[in-house]
C-alpha cells in the first residue's frame, strides 16, 4: 500500500485539467429566405426535374400546393427571369424545351 500511495502522490489528479482558452469559429452567414423565394426555388426545381413539363396556371397551383394567386406570382417571377416561357395556349415551359 505504501508504494501505491507514493505513486498517487506523484501523479496529478485526473480531474485537474489545465485551463485552455477556446476559439469559436462562426459559420458563413446565409441570407434569410422568405417563403416566397422558397416557393420560387421549389417550382424552379420542379421544372428542371420534369423536362417537358408544361402545366397551365391551374395545374401548377394544384401540383405545387399553392394558392392560385401565389402560384401566378411565382410563375411570373420565373417568366421575368427568363427561366420559363408561356405558350400561346397558356402553358408554362422551361426555356430549353
Amino acid at each position: 500500500m505504501a508504494t501505491h500511495s507514493r505513486l498517487m502522490s506523484r501523479t496529478s489528479d485526473p480531474l485537474d485539467v489545465p485551463f485552455k482558452q477556446l476559439t469559436v469559429r462562426t459559420l458563413p452567414s446565409r441570407s434569410v429566405s422568405s417563403p416566397a423565394s422558397e416557393a420560387v426555388e421549389r417550382v424552379r426545381g420542379e421544372f428542371v426535374e420534369m423536362r417537358g413539363f408544361s402545366p397551365t396556371l391551374q395545374q401548377a397551383a394544384r401540383l405545387f400546393h399553392l394558392p392560385q394567386d401565389e402560384c401566378s406570382r411565382v410563375l411570373g417571377t420565373l417568366l421575368k427571369e427568363g427561366f420559363i416561357r408561356q405558350t400561346t395556349d397558356g402553358r408554362f415551359r422551361l426555356i430549353t424545351d
